[in-house]
């Protein structure tokens, strides 16, 4: 099972608009709890992209994916439906820059 920190390669396609589209790696946000109970996993793209948005996160403790966690583009994907499963995952990041991560996220949902 994909587990929460892990980089894996997925194929978001379909996708519309300004969605992050075709194969491309993204980390799992959600708590792995979330995808033993329901089969859904809420995910982040991640992407090469050079802008410097609020809501990226540079990749700081990887050494084999490289880029921006695109935190404004966060979905629920059902893995298995997608045919992801141990052999996807590529990478893993240290516990701190996760907590980072999800403290971030969490500030897309702050009421100020």
């Amino acid at each position: 099972m994909v587990r929460q920190g892990d980089i894996f390669i997925v194929n978001f396609n379909p996708s519309k608009g300004h969605e992050q589209m075709s194969q491309r790696p993204a980390i799992v946000l959600s708590n792995d709890l979330v995808a033993e109970t329901s089969n859904m996993t809420i995910v982040a793209p991640i992407s090469s992209t050079s802008r410097h948005y609020p809501m990226y996160h540079r990749l700081q403790t990887t050494t084999k994916v490289y880029g921006q966690v695109l935190l404004d583009q966060t979905t629920a994907l059902d893995l298995r439906a997608r045919g992801v499963d141990d052999n996807s995952v590529v990478e893993h990041i240290s516990r701190q820059e996760l907590e980072d991560i999800i403290y971030q996220y969490s500030l897309l949902f702050d009421i100020g």
